[in-house]
């Protein structure tokens, strides 16, 4: 279970959230939704530990994430709106270089596949469109495993293929007890769970 305990973001003395609660269990997915700006992105970097909140805490059970930061870290994937990728390396040595990190190769070529990125592998990504770049982005979900998916607005930039594809991925992690956080403006995938008004606390 995430619990995320009385969170408030307040940035150059300007609110963002406050007094955010919520807990979500392994086995299901959250979707936030809300206009632009109203922290849905910031939330997702809290969680994973890249930005920090003014105030509350994360708990995962019953323990705040920061007395174990390094190992909560390590069993979650954030993919955000920057790319990660290194333009200049193919879509393989990209991937390649994360799988090796978290010691996943071996399901490399599967992640690849999956997302129909196998006869593009060892193109350069700069010489992607923005579409086939996403994918790529998605494919670190399926090429280093993690319990814990943090999603900002991941269907971005997917033709509706794409968006087929992760839908079914999504509802196969929540499926094999993983928990699910994505932010997204797309009714496609407003099934997949609860939806939270960021709008709410602001």
């Amino acid at each position: 279970m995430l619990t995320i305990d009385n969170l408030s973001l307040f940035k150059d003395h300007k609110k963002i959230f406050s007094n955010l609660g919520f807990s979500v269990s392994t086995s299901s997915a959250l979707i936030i939704t809300g206009k632009n700006g109203c922290g849905k992105s910031s939330l997702l970097k809290i969680i994973a530990g890249i930005s920090k909140a003014t105030e509350g805490k994360i708990l995962w059970g019953e323990a705040d994430v920061e007395e174990f930061r390094a190992d909560f870290s390590g069993d979650t994937q954030f993919i955000g709106h920057k790319n990660f990728l290194k333009p200049e390396l193919t879509i393989l040595e990209n991937l390649r270089f994360y799988s090796r990190l978290a010691d996943t190769e071996t399901v490399l070529n599967s992640a690849l596949s999956f997302f129909g990125l196998t006869a593009i592998a060892n193109d350069k990504v700069k010489t992607l469109s923005a579409g086939w770049q996403k994918r790529a982005m998605l494919a670190k979900l399926l090429a280093c495993p993690a319990t814990i998916w943090l999603l900002d607005e991941p269907s971005n930039n997917l033709d509706k293929a794409g968006k087929e594809k992760l839908h079914g991925l999504i509802k196969t992690r929540i499926k094999e007890e993983g928990l699910v956080i994505l932010t997204t403006h797309d009714e496609m995938f407003f099934d997949l769970g609860p939806r939270l008004d960021l709008e709410n606390f602001s």
